[in-house]
């Protein structure tokens, strides 16, 4: 006859320390995901549209999109462009000037202009995050698909 015994699982001060460990590592990460939203990219607390007007679902590789459509988190000195993904998924934006820049590191490494120059700044000083526009943008590249 075979006789099984139960082994003991951690100690509750075993359990405890893992608890402890896991608690400090989501406090860790909280704080890095605070950090990374203070950095900059803070939008404006005045924009010139205050209720944006929502951006048709794409159909198309190229979209006009501007602060009346993203308000608070344009991110751009200039009020309206084109935004178009390229080939590769290279997102760029196009200024009322006709001048094309680069939202991302494929359309940079194709040789088109940092954005740099054309971003704005929030009410923190730091340049508003390019997110809102390159989310928009990478979107008419799954469009094109």
């Amino acid at each position: 006859m075979t006789t099984y015994t139960r082994q003991a699982g951690p100690t509750r001060s075993a359990r405890s320390a893992r608890s402890t460990r896991s608690a400090g590592v989501f406090a860790l990460a909280g704080l890095a995901l605070l950090g990374l939203t203070a950095c900059g990219g803070g939008g404006r607390t005045e924009p010139h549209t205050t209720d944006p007007v929502p951006l048709p679902s794409p159909t198309a590789t190229k979209q006009k999109m501007g602060e009346k459509n993203l308000g608070y988190t344009w991110p751009l000195k200039v009020d309206h462009g084109i935004a178009e993904c390229r080939k590769d998924n290279q997102a760029v934006f196009t200024a009322p000037d006709g001048t094309t820049y680069a939202l991302n590191d494929r359309a940079r490494n194709a040789g088109y202009r940092a954005i740099e120059p054309l971003r704005a700044s929030g009410d923190d000083g730091d340049k508003v995050s390019l997110g809102s526009v390159l989310s928009k943008t990478l979107k008419l590249c799954r469009a094109a698909h």
